[in-house]
């Protein structure tokens, strides 16, 4: 084990949940690209015994994940954008139902979809992205504010009323810090907006340790308990919450099937493609994501 404590409660009584899968890794592009198909394909997974929390084994003390992060490249991505606006747009409305349009910061912004979407809107927005490939789309292509670094280098004096994570959280070694981070950016009446796996949904639980989101980027996986302490910890209280439904091109999709080998997505690739049927949009609700409103105490 390489790991000293757990990254919420700080406990040192932990141990294996699941065992590494990396022997399957066949992966040749950067496991941290958003299009990853490292599916499945993770570290030792642990379970604190103290506080119930989910995380990876850590990467090894001579791997710079940050510098990983930081050299993302993911054209692929950039394919998706009609299918992440729609989505985008559908978790928008939810926000603006309950808090009125003003400054917001997306954090792990990428190629910055999310506020494009929010400017279009009448939002004034702003972005951090540790990629310089997607904050140099971002910036140059969509004309956006976006800092590009880690989120522990973001020193901005603006604050915001609105600060937004999509599927980022569960790529932080430390959780409670991040968090914290965003309290001192967000307004007394502000709201802070993310999206994460949840262990405790119910397709969590049916595959156990199947799951597809236990991947070697994704480094804590929240359960209802754990979500709680988090925020409780980090300054927050959960307001509400919603299963994330989410807009996904039906050519994309079937790329997920290539971690099954490459007969079975170009097989379904084929047939998609001669029916005309790879730009068709499906909706689904169904991978153990939620969105999860929060408002800092």
């Amino acid at each position: 084990m390489s790991v000293d404590s757990c990254p919420l409660c700080g406990s040192v009584d932990f141990s294996v949940l699941y065992p590494s899968t990396l022997g399957k890794k066949r992966e040749e592009t950067s496991q941290y690209n958003c299009t990853s198909n490292g599916l499945g394909i993770h570290p030792d997974i642990f379970r604190c015994r103290a506080c119930s929390m989910v995380f990876n084994e850590a990467a090894p003390a001579s791997s710079d994940v940050a510098g990983e992060y930081e050299q993302v490249e993911d054209p692929e991505y950039l394919a998706q954008r009609e299918s992440r606006r729609l989505t985008f747009h559908r978790e928008l409305d939810e926000i603006e139902a309950v808090q009125p349009k003003g400054d917001l910061l997306d954090v792990g912004c990428y190629t910055g979809f999310f506020l494009e979407c929010a400017r279009d809107r009448g939002w004034r927005v702003a972005g951090v992205e540790p990629s310089r490939w997607a904050a140099r789309y971002a910036t140059d292509e969509l004309g956006l504010d976006v800092f590009n670094g880690p989120v522990e280098r973001f020193a901005s004096e603006r604050s915001f009323d609105v600060i937004t994570m999509w599927d980022v959280l569960e790529h932080v070694p430390n959780p409670v810090e991040v968090l914290a981070i965003l309290r001192r950016h967000i307004r007394a009446d502000g709201l802070l907006v993310f999206a994460t796996h949840n262990l405790d949904t119910t397709v969590a639980r049916l595959l156990g340790r199947h799951f597809p989101l236990f991947m070697e980027m994704h480094t804590v996986h929240l359960n209802n308990r754990t979500l709680q302490l988090l925020l409780d910890k980090s300054g927050y209280r959960l307001e509400r919450k919603h299963t994330q439904r989410r807009a996904v091109r039906l050519g994309y999709l079937l790329t997920r099937l290539r971690r099954f080998g490459e007969t079975p997505e170009r097989l379904a690739g084929a047939a998609v493609r001669a029916l005309s049927l790879e730009d068709r949009i499906l909706w689904t609700g169904m991978v153990g994501v939620e969105t999860y409103f929060a408002r800092p105490i």
